[in-house]
């Protein structure tokens, strides 16, 4: 090898490991700490370290392959069978016409005011038949622990919402819900569910997520590794690196868990189909996958905020889609892809400026 090649080398693996540093608020995000192994359900309250469950009914749930009752353990329980997205161990929320389970936490330290931080969870939902599924989730940061009454709705609107109008129902594999919150200074506790909330909308007060679809009216949701880090100023820097690299023959290595943008990725003015110039980086990431036969890939696609939201939103789902559906024709196996669209949720750069609405317009992979 090269000194040139060794350095840069040397110098991306430095930068991956500094980003996969980043300090994580929660502690036992990934639930594997425990005060005792669990014997039944409802006993979120009783095993868990670090969380509450901060209603009045309910114990909310923890489940641990290592546990001997069936309703507990994590290969079968009560509410279907799922394997930890890692460790040994995750925990779960009831959602029912009569109260809802949340979880709390107390952060490591207070969010720094203006500063922006990336929150991720994997939810997956209970298979047994009975059980409906939802369309929401929410996360709500507090200067105090909160407790929630029951049903009781929150009086404004939470800190952080996930939304997919097509339900939240994968029971087969873990889904993730990530997003960006920008943080005002005041927040020491973070709750998260499937909130209840009231938001006054121009001339009226509207009341969001009270539907449970399902005959039962009853949801259960499995819950695992649970992240709230600082965002990086600049979050491809490890790509820009890769860029800079002249005349070596590294190859070209992607972070798993963590959202890569393909920014020659591009599509007509407000239509699903590709430009020309979208295929050379379509054709590689096609090829990634095929070099990488274990990896799967999560695409979402984004937009800028020229017209309605709810456009925007079908409209980035669909350009994923069209992503999904170009490495399948590639021979990727359907079962290693997913999909999603955010509209203009999530933006990185301000709409204000023509350039900064070129950024929003983007599509994002994970790999896992």
């Amino acid at each position: 090898m090269k000194p040139a090649q060794f350095f840069y080398l040397f110098l991306f693996f430095f930068l991956q490991n500094k980003l996969c540093a980043q300090e994580n608020y929660l502690l036992n995000s990934d639930f594997e700490q425990h005060k005792a192994l669990p014997t039944n359900i409802g006993q979120g309250k009783k095993c868990l370290e670090y969380w509450t469950i901060p209603v009045l009914a309910g114990g909310g749930d923890y489940y641990h392959s290592d546990s001997k009752s069936k309703k507990a353990g994590t290969e079968k329980n009560y509410f279907g069978k799922q394997q930890p997205h890692s460790g040994k161990a995750y925990t779960g929320i009831c959602i029912t016409k009569t109260y809802r389970e949340y979880l709390q936490a107390e952060l490591k330290k207070p969010l720094e005011k203006g500063k922006k931080y990336k929150v991720e969870i994997y939810i997956s939902c209970g298979d047994a038949p009975w059980l409906g599924s939802m369309k929401e989730f929410c996360i709500i940061f507090t200067a105090k622990e909160i407790l929630v009454l029951n049903d009781e709705p929150l009086l404004g609107k939470p800190s952080v919402i996930f939304r997919n109008e097509n339900g939240y129902s994968n029971s087969k594999d873990w889904e993730k819900l990530e997003a960006v919150y920008e943080a005002d200074g005041t927040e020491k506790f973070l709750t998260f569910g499937s909130f209840v909330y009231r938001e006054r909308n121009e001339s009226e007060i509207r009341t969001y997520n009270r539907e449970i679809p399902g005959k039962a009216n009853y949801a259960h949701y499995f819950i695992d590794d649970f992240t709230l880090i600082p965002l990086e100023e600049k979050t491809s820097s490890v790509q820009k690196v890769e860029q800079k690299i002249p005349d070596t023959e590294l190859p070209k290595v992607y972070e798993t868990g963590r959202s890569h943008i393909f920014r020659n990725i591009v599509f007509e003015s407000g239509k699903t189909d590709l430009l020309p110039s979208s295929f050379e980086e379509l054709n590689e990431l096609a090829e990634y996958l095929i070099n990488n036969p274990d990896l799967k890939a999560s695409i979402t696609g984004h937009t800028d905020n020229v017209g309605e939201k709810e456009e925007n939103l079908t409209l980035s789902k669909y350009r994923a889609e069209t992503v999904l559906n170009y490495l399948k024709q590639k021979n990727i196996n359907a079962s290693r892809l997913s999909f999603d669209g955010k509209g203009d949720a999530e933006p990185i750069s301000s709409n204000e400026s023509e350039e900064g609405k070129q950024k929003n317009r983007r599509v994002e992979v994970v790999f896992q």
